[in-house]
């Protein structure tokens, strides 16, 4: 894969971007972040729709209405991560197209009664090599045939591939393919410190099994792709964690 831990940056300038945790991911929902350089502001990830209103608030406190949000950067397409995009209809939407096609199709298959759990091992050829996973799968399966509705992704009009478009300028990502293909996390300079936005490509600081989130597509690049994040140093934010300091995982000797 071509983009495959290279660090793509848009544009000659440099902004400084501060980045605010509007949701802090659990072991349920997602972290959804709040990208600002003085006159534009972004959305990282946007969680499901029952958190649609407490998203809302959490913009309305810094001032903003979903009319002032500039872009919305998907870090992938799992249920938590992108249910409130409609919300952000004036918004452009940067993602990568083939975890849009990727988890689409893992949806739609789903919704195959008789025959999801065949058609999931296309998507998750590691499947049955986790203890218990088909009753994980089971259980995450419902909540997909409860929450998905593609129509909340917002109009495909609004999309801007990655792979062919670049970010905003003086963002940069890391595509992390370990938990789904095209995944991306993004790298975010800011005032004399990095911030790297993980999304599900690093869960959370510790316990990551207790995170009701799908398996990963390719166990062993997933684990490459959480070293390699930790290996970029700064403030984390993991997909369903609070925010901790890489060096300070390190210097613990957890890391």
């Amino acid at each position: 894969m071509a983009f495959l831990w290279n660090l793509v940056v848009s544009g000659m300038r440099n902004p400084l971007w501060k980045a605010e945790v509007l949701l802090p991911g659990n072991w349920r929902g997602a972290t959804c972040v709040l990208l600002s350089d003085g006159r534009r502001h972004i959305v990282v990830d946007t969680s499901m729709s029952h958190e649609a209103h407490q998203l809302a608030q959490a913009l309305e406190a810094r001032g903003l209405r979903p009319t002032d949000i500039d872009a919305v950067i998907n870090t992938h397409f799992h249920i938590d991560h992108v249910l409130n995009n409609c919300l952000f209809s004036q918004s452009l939407i940067y993602a990568s197209q083939e975890s849009y096609e990727w988890c689409r199709a893992l949806y739609s298959d789903l919704r195959d009664e008789a025959n999801w759990e065949r058609l999931a091992l296309q998507y998750y050829p590691e499947m049955l090599d986790y203890e218990k996973a088909r009753r994980l799968m089971g259980q995450l399966r419902k909540l997909a045939l409860r929450w998905w509705d593609a129509q909340r992704l917002g109009d495909r009009s609004q999309f801007h591939w990655v792979e062919t478009q670049a970010l905003p300028e003086g963002l940069q990502y890391l595509i992390t393919p370990g938990h789904v293909p095209g995944h991306l996390s993004l790298i975010v300079h800011g005032a004399g410190e990095l911030t790297v936005i993980a999304g599900d490509a690093l869960l959370s600081r510790d316990h990551e099994e207790q995170v009701l989130t799908m398996i990963p597509h390719k166990r062993d690049q997933y684990s490459l792709d959480r070293s390699r994040i930790l290996s970029l140093g700064g403030r984390i934010l993991p997909g369903h964690g609070l925010e901790f300091s890489a060096s300070n995982f390190k210097r613990s000797g957890e890391g």
